[in-house]
């Protein structure tokens, strides 16, 4: 499976899960408020204060820079189970 790490169809198919799931975040918010919890892949904010439109901006793909894709996707993988 590592030969799927840092791919450009891995790593947009993840950023549009999170844009996914940051939605139905937003969703649940209206009804209820925010969930003041920690964040597990950023223990020293709450989860409802994390920029996630600055992170999707931060890790993107970028052709020719494999480590920094890889860096990246895994990255990304930590936000979903963030978010």
């Amino acid at each position: 499976m590592t030969h799927l790490l840092g791919r450009q169809d891995c790593v947009e198919s993840l950023r549009k899960d999170l844009i996914d799931l940051q939605g139905a975040v937003v969703d649940v918010f209206s009804r209820t408020g925010p969930v003041r919890v920690p964040s597990w892949k950023f223990p020293d904010k709450m989860s409802c204060n994390i920029d996630l439109v600055s992170l999707l901006e931060q890790y993107d793909f970028v052709d020719g820079e494999d480590e920094f894709n890889q860096h990246s996707h895994i990255v990304l993988l930590e936000l979903v189970i963030d978010r």
